[in-house]
């Protein structure tokens, strides 16, 4: 079967979502396409104990469809899932969406200036704009540790929780204390009989101030929509200014260690194992964790942090990088995603057959964090270069599903087929995005983190404040594409028909 649209959307998550929002609000024709039985993403996959954002509720949350009805400053997975649920219905797009359809291959047609994208199931979907929603938190990466395979007991990774195991009782090892690491230990340590953590680096855990937010301030949003518009304004301007000492003035965040240093000083007693989690490297530098329990939960005398991972793993032991064995029931692996994974798995050729995963064999890397020279009418949200980790992802993700409303209608008003962007635009962007990345906290030479990569820009973060990102995307610049002229135009003075496949044409900058 073969459905044609005018724009499909891959994923239903977080980004899908706010994409096909903006295309209904717009008129603009698409389908979803999701690969699992229901919609959500990262927050219908993440169901471990613990599970929550690290942004207020009220930022992480659509600014078209806000929620007056929060239940405390951070949201847990279950009600962020409710929430995203609600938008779906709310903006009638459940009957665009197609469930259990997984996306093998898109191929750019150069013929028909059109996507066509197949699907597991054997059903083909063609369209002229693609949109890459498929996220980055959901295909779990595990570490390669000899005698993974003959472990007798259960194992899973936090984005695959077993809710049939039983954990009363159990010698639970977890590994890695990322932000899901640290979410769910407190919950580990509750259940289990012991718990043994393995952690490679000591993370900067700071507080979350989380508190239940009452029902008469519930109210006060939901009459006075502008006075719950103004409060999540002011939460979007304080971690700008937060942002500040990550992207500009890395300096200014020295002036926070010795105050958390302090706190886990309080609250770890013995000195071997203080001295065991207290960071090396500069805050801010890796991801910044938010816990009120995490190191109070350290103190537990059935609580036990190993330095490094594990060097082996046996039936129902794991060995440490001295050789110490450690009595393991249950493996639970909280050590992050493959984030590129989710685009390696489908198999996306654009102009001449080009592999996108060919294309960021040096490193994933965008324009403006949206779209890759020729791959023409692709966008990528949240792709690389277009999100930062000092904040909400949502203001970023607007400007994106905006952006793209404008390519479509720009595409159309100029007569055209197609545009994709071009190579020099993209390398001036790749320049600019490196030069501001060294002078950021996350730069190579404060530490090594995920967000460092060997692409042209050296970085998979955007390293400026989000207010600009979001300016920049306020227009298209027509001169940063080329644009495929439509079948019997003549955009750039001959006519379609006196070549098999349309040229590439430039239009000039407005």
């Amino acid at each position: 079967m073969t459905t044609r649209t005018e724009a499909l959307i891959i994923g239903a998550g977080l980004s899908g979502i706010g994409q096909a929002v903006a295309f209904a609000r717009s008129g603009i024709d698409f389908v979803v396409l999701e690969k699992a039985p229901d919609l959500g993403g990262t927050w219908r996959s993440n169901t471990y104990p613990g599970a929550a954002c690290d942004v207020e509720a009220h930022l992480y949350s659509y600014s078209h469809t806000k929620n007056p009805y929060w239940r405390s400053t951070y949201a847990g997975q279950e009600e962020i899932l409710g929430y995203l649920r609600g938008v779906a219905r709310r903006h009638g797009l459940l009957p665009r969406i197609r469930f259990d359809t997984r996306v093998v291959s898109a191929r750019w047609d150069e013929a028909t200036a059109e996507w066509t994208v197949e699907t597991a199931d054997g059903d083909t979907y063609v369209s002229r704009f693609l949109v890459l929603g498929v996220g980055g938190l959901h295909v779990p990466r595990f570490p390669e540790v000899p005698g993974a395979a003959t472990f007798r007991g259960s194992s899973w990774h936090t984005s695959c929780w077993n809710h049939d195991v039983d954990l009363a009782g159990k010698h639970v090892a977890l590994v890695g204390v990322g932000a899901s690491g640290v979410q769910v230990a407190p919950h580990l340590a509750e259940r289990a009989a012991s718990l043994t953590i393995f952690q490679r680096t000591a993370p900067w855990v700071l507080p979350k101030a989380d508190t239940a937010i009452p029902a008469w301030r519930q109210r006060l949003f939901a009459r006075l929509p502008a006075v719950h518009s103004w409060h999540r304004l002011g939460i979007y301007l304080r971690r700008e200014k937060r942002g500040f000492g990550f992207h500009t003035r890395p300096d200014l965040l020295r002036v926070a260690e010795p105050i958390v240093r302090r706190r886990i000083a309080e609250q770890i007693a013995d000195p071997s194992l203080r001295a065991l989690v207290t960071p090396d490297y500069p805050l801010g530098c890796k991801r910044v964790l938010f816990s009120a329990d995490y190191y109070a939960t350290l103190n537990r005398p059935d609580v036990h942090v190993v330095a490094g991972g594990p060097a082996e793993i046996r039936p129902d032991t794991i060995v440490d990088a001295v050789g110490e064995e450690h009595r393991t029931d249950v493996l639970v692996y909280a050590t992050g995603f493959d984030l590129t994974g989710s685009f390696d798995r489908i198999e996306i050729a654009g102009i001449g057959g080009r592999l996108l995963k060919e294309a960021w064999r040096g490193g994933t890397h965008g324009y403006q964090g949206l779209a890759v020279p020729d791959f023409p009418n692709l966008f990528l949200l949240l792709g690389p270069n277009g999100f930062a980790p000092y904040t909400s992802v949502v203001p970023n993700l607007e400007a994106q599903a905006r952006y793209v409303v404008q390519a479509v209608r720009t595409t159309r008003s100029a007569g055209a087929r197609a545009l994709t962007v071009r190579r020099d635009a993209t390398d001036r962007f790749l320049a600019e995005t490196r030069a501001r990345f060294a002078r950021t906290v996350w730069a190579p030479g404060n530490c090594r983190n995920w967000y460092q990569n060997t692409s042209p820009a050296g970085t998979v973060l955007w390293p400026d404040s989000i207010l600009r990102y979001r300016l920049r995307l306020r227009t298209l610049r027509k001169g940063d594409y080329e644009f495929l002229p439509a079948r019997g135009s003549v955009l750039a003075g001959r006519p379609d028909r006196e070549r098999q496949v349309p040229r590439r044409t430039s239009v000039p900058a407005e």
